[in-house]
């Protein structure tokens, strides 16, 4: 019997971590998967583990040289058979035995229209953005798709929260290999253009936090900036044609590029000056003048910790749109009851 779902999992280096990875999943009560792991040039003994694994639904495959993050998750899309997909990092883990039951479930059920879920959707949070962002519907359609990534920023905080039709991959046109720290973020973007997205509060996965986690040690010099303005400048592309652009860039500066200010500041009093001088000479239509930037985007980054002075703002944003959409709507179904 082929598998229903392919359970996706790139890795590096990623003792100690990923027998507990792996054993995850086959304590699941479903037991119709495949699991294909992609090793990436690891040093630790990583691969001795993986050569004792004998399980027939597992494939191994280790590359001969590092495709970075993102080529190595394309690599892994082209190499699944199932239908849907799992993204399952090699340091998270399934949380319960029934998580892929929860996955198969949704899919069972779920409309044709969508083609990927967000699971472990965020709970209670001090910010007042993340706060907001429970409002965001069980479904985002693609109409609305830039609106909600626009104001509540990458809506899958971690690749293992995602599981998607495998095809889509191929479809949307891959992830970007080009952007190794937000590649995943742009993906998803693209990809709700397309088709619909399902956003999930169950728990499906442990996302584990660790001192060898990625994010605390890549994104030293600012290269998620740069690569997050790639980003930001197509959502607003797209929201301008129905919204204000120059309140569309005052957000993203209140609240991205403070952010990023705040890293650089953090990073600046340890001796790092690199990040800063990533900012300073990056250049964008959807940036504020270096001047503007200094007087108020550092300001900002040092009082908007917890998203106080925007969220007002992005409520707005939604606010606005989502009435356009209605009013929108209402017309076109006034004018089709006439025809």
């Amino acid at each position: 019997m082929e598998a229903s779902i392919s359970i996706l999992v790139p890795v590096r280096n990623g003792l100690p971590y990923i027998q507990e990875c792996i054993e995850s999943v086959y304590s699941q009560n479903y037991q119709n998967w495949e699991l294909l792991v992609s090793d990436n040039g690891s040093t630790d003994g990583t691969l001795d583990y993986l050569d004792s694994l004998r399980d027939k639904r597992v494939r191994v495959f280790k590359q001969p040289k590092n495709l970075g993050i993102m080529g190595n998750v394309n690599f892994l899309f082209s190499q699944a058979n199932a239908p849907l997909s799992q993204i399952l990092c090699a340091d998270d883990y399934f949380l319960t035995p029934g998580s892929l039951d929860t996955i198969i479930d949704y899919w069972k059920y779920a409309a044709a229209r969508i083609g990927l879920v967000v699971f472990n959707y965020y709970g209670p949070s001090r910010k007042k953005i993340r706060n907001a962002e429970q409002g965001v519907p069980a479904v985002i359609h693609p109409d609305q798709a830039d609106l909600w990534f626009f104001t509540c920023g990458c809506i899958s905080s971690n690749l293992s929260s995602v599981s998607l039709r495998t095809r889509l991959v191929d479809e949307a046109g891959r992830f970007d290999e080009n952007l190794p720290f937000a590649g995943d973020f742009e993906f998803w973007t693209r990809a709700a253009r397309r088709v619909s997205l399902g956003v999930q509060k169950e728990q499906i996965v442990c996302v584990r936090r660790h001192e060898q986690v990625a994010s605390k040690f890549q994104n030293m010099r600012g290269e998620l900036y740069v690569q997050q303005i790639f980003i930001y400048e197509k959502l607003i592309e797209g929201l301008s044609v129905t919204y204000s652009k120059r309140k569309l860039v005052d957000f993203f500066n209140y609240e991205i590029c403070s952010f990023h200010y705040r890293t650089a500041v953090k990073l600046a009093t340890q001796g790092n000056f690199n990040y800063l001088k990533q900012l300073l000479s990056t250049n964008s239509p959807i940036l504020w003048p270096k001047w503007r930037q200094l007087m108020i985007c550092l300001p900002i980054a040092l009082l908007n910790i917890r998203e106080r002075l925007t969220d007002h703002m992005s409520e707005k944003i939604i606010n606005d749109q989502l009435g356009l959409y209605s009013t929108i709507s209402e017309n076109i179904n006034m004018i089709n009851q006439h025809l």
